[in-house]
């Protein structure tokens, strides 16, 4: 799944059950974005971050 599929899921999953029951981000967890040509080569670099709670 990319993430698009996991929002449908999500989205579904709260139409039928009332709530989603597929995890999405978590504290912790890394998202990683990046495009690349049809050669596999990276066009703008990898967009890379952690998930952390906002703290002030």
């Amino acid at each position: 799944f990319g993430d698009a599929g996991i929002a449908e899921l999500r989205m579904i999953e709260t139409i039928e059950s009332g709530e989603p029951k597929t995890p999405f981000l978590r504290f912790g967890d890394t998202v990683r974005i990046e495009m690349k040509d049809r050669t596999g080569h990276s066009i703008f670099g990898a967009i890379e971050q952690k998930v952390e709670k906002y703290g002030r």
